[in-house]
């Protein structure tokens, strides 16, 4: 079990690293600007990720892990903010080169409001709880700049978002304790909403939300800036 949470890891981005390659959307000749993307949204989530495991925030179970560390992060740590945006990267692309249509897409502004108020709701009610304020705070300012900027495709990137959360359900309620005795994963319940739907905090949904959309606004920007 000391290399559960490395398997999780593996195991979501298997399939979509293997369908890279598939005649049909080709994701790995877009690897460039979607690893970028992501490497850009490490830097930013990945500082406090650190701070936050420094300050007790939250923190990992060495009976889950395969004991190598850096900055005070797992290895496992460090491979989730690869193989997780990844699978997520990989989703959103396969859809925009798909030409899937969003059943979104009339309804963006409705949606952007919805995140907002429901992240406005978390920082009321958590209000200086650390993970609780940091999130809903970000959030808030991630939604406001996307409404500014309007990258394209966004209606994608929801649906992306809502397939996503029934893998990422699984994964997380792995990592938080859900099939394991001990959570391999563990949150400071003082510094949250102390809310969790299944073992998974609330918040989680909306730390995904900003960790998807960094990548996906910046992969889009880069996508622009090489084709012109």
């Amino acid at each position: 079990m000391n290399a559960l949470y490395l398997w999780v890891n593996l195991g979501a981005i298997f399939f979509p690293f293997i369908l890279s390659f598939n005649k049909i959307g080709h994701f790995y000749k877009r690897w460039k600007p979607a690893l970028i993307s992501i490497l850009i949204m490490n830097a930013f989530i990945l500082s406090w990720d650190i701070l936050f495991t420094i300050n007790g925030v939250w923190g990992f179970n060495e009976d889950y892990l395969v004991g190598i560390s850096f900055l005070h992060l797992p290895l496992e740590e460090w491979l989730f903010f690869i193989c997780i945006p990844y699978a997520f990267m990989f989703l959103y692309d396969q859809l925009v080169i798909l030409k899937v249509k969003s059943i979104f897409d009339p309804f963006i502004t409705q949606i952007d409001y919805f995140i907002l108020i429901v992240a406005i709701i978390y920082l009321i009610i958590g209000f200086g709880n650390i993970y609780t304020t940091t999130i809903s705070s970000l959030v808030i300012a991630f939604i406001l700049i996307m409404i500014k900027i309007n990258p394209p495709n966004r209606g994608i990137y929801y649906l992306s978002y809502l397939i996503i959360l029934v893998p990422f359900t699984i994964v997380n309620g792995i990592l938080t304790g859900y099939i394991t005795p001990e959570p391999i994963v563990w949150y400071n319940n003082a510094e949250n909403l102390n809310v969790r739907f299944l073992t998974i905090p609330l918040e989680d949904y909306l730390y995904y939300f900003l960790m998807y959309g960094i990548s996906y606004v910046i992969f889009e920007k880069i996508k622009k800036a090489t084709s012109q």
